[in-house]
This record gives C-alpha cells, sequence and structure tokens, in this order.
C-alpha cells in the first residue's frame, strides 16, 4: 500500500478517533453530536480517498468515490447545524428551510452517485488511481459545498463580534481549527477538480489538513476539562 494511501487511513482512524470522544462527552447535546458527525464524514471521506486509490477493480473504485465524495458533500451539513448551536443557540430553522436541507442533501448524493454526473471515467492505477470528472457534477458540489460553508461561518463570525471573554474564545479556536480544513479541504477537494477536470488532481491532499483540526480540538478540550 502507498505511504500516502497509509497515512489518510491512519488521518481517518484519529477523525474517527476525535468525532466519537466529543459524542461520547456529550451524547445528548446538539453540539457534540453535530461537531462529531462532521468530523465523521471527514473521517468517511478520508478513508474514502485512501481506498478509492488503492481498489483493484473499476466496480470498487466506484463505490469508493460514492463514499468519498458523498461524505465530502455531507461534512458541511452538520457544521452549518453546528454553527446555529455552537456556543450557544440564537435562531431555529423553519420548517421549509429543513425541508431545503433535505432536498439539498438528497440532491447531491444523486449528483454523486448517479453515472457520470459525478465521474465520467476511472482510471485504475492502484495506489495512484484517478478519475476524469463531469464540469457540472463538480461545480454543483463547488455550489453546495461553499453555499453551507459561508452560511455557517457567517453565523459563527457573527456570533464572534458581538461575544465576549471564554465564549469568544470558543468561537476563536472553533473558526480556526474548523477554518483550516474549510479552506485547504475546499481548494484541494473541490476547486482544483473543477479547474483540472480530466482528473481530480493532488485532492488526496486536502484530508492532512484536518490533522491541525484534530490537535487543536484536543488542546483544548482537555486545556478547558
Amino acid at each position: 500500500m502507498f505511504y500516502v494511501n497509509l497515512g489518510l487511513i491512519f488521518v481517518a482512524g484519529l477523525d474517527l478517533g476525535l468525532a466519537l470522544l466529543i459524542w461520547w462527552r456529550n451524547p445528548k447535546d446538539k453540539i457534540n453530536i453535530s461537531l462529531a458527525l462532521s468530523i465523521f464524514f471527514l473521517a468517511t471521506w478520508t478513508l474514502g480517498v485512501a481506498m478509492f486509490r488503492e481498489s483493484k477493480t473499476e466496480l470498487s473504485a466506484l463505490i469508493w468515490t460514492w463514499v468519498q465524495n458523498g461524505s465530502g458533500s455531507l461534512v458541511v451539513i452538520p457544521f452549518f447545524f453546528l454553527s446555529l448551536y455552537f456556543p450557544y443557540q440564537n435562531r431555529i430553522l423553519k420548517k421549509w428551510q429543513v425541508i431545503l436541507v433535505a432536498l439539498s442533501v438528497i440532491v447531491i448524493l444523486l449528483v454523486v452517485i448517479i453515472s457520470n454526473a459525478w465521474v465520467q471515467e476511472i482510471r485504475l492505477s492502484p495506489s495512484n488511481n484517478d478519475y476524469r470528472i463531469n464540469f457540472w457534477g463538480v461545480a454543483y458540489f463547488n455550489l453546495h459545498l461553499y453555499a453551507y460553508l459561508i452560511l455557517a461561518f457567517y453565523n459563527l463570525l457573527k456570533k464572534y463580534f458581538i461575544s465576549t471573554g471564554f465564549t469568544r474564545i470558543q468561537l476563536t479556536v472553533l473558526l480556526f481549527a474548523g477554518g483550516i480544513i474549510a479552506l485547504f479541504g475546499g481548494i484541494f477537494g473541490a476547486v482544483i477538480p473543477l479547474m483540472i477536470l480530466n482528473s481530480a488532481g493532488p485532492y488526496w491532499i486536502g484530508p492532512f489538513f484536518s490533522l491541525p483540526m484534530i490537535l487543536i480540538l484536543i488542546w483544548f478540550m482537555y486545556k478547558n476539562d
């Protein structure tokens, strides 16, 4: 197995461990659930990238593209809800807004899974597999990803600018930790593939930027335990 893919599996394990740790600390709290879910999808995205690159058959490679791209599209959904709940809830979504979120999830998963809507051609070279991308599919993925990221960071920044004391420190940590993976994960996982199209490009680099997030969140949790 290629060392890059071993590294991705290691990072996926760390992400999963952090997700379980956050959930376990308060399994009924909306903040813990939404943050843990977001990190869980980071873990499955990362694992999907590694396993796609290692796949020996076109079918298994295709299935792992569903896992990696489906998980990548779902990361932002619980993060958006986290931005409403953390560190306090200042807004309740209306029923039509919840339905809109649910519909957006269905649509993006269809784009990921339907043949040729996202992946047009898989190129097998085990340990370094690649695929050719449909422009409209990856363009919609970018729209989905950045719409939710913009909304989430807008909500968090709005709270940050009116907060003080420990609340502001909490928001600073989340904005910094989440901002790193959102920025670089988005660039390598969504923007660059949109620009290249004929190849997914160095998309495997993106998941490694969850490492700073892991270290920051673990440090903050135990510093203030």
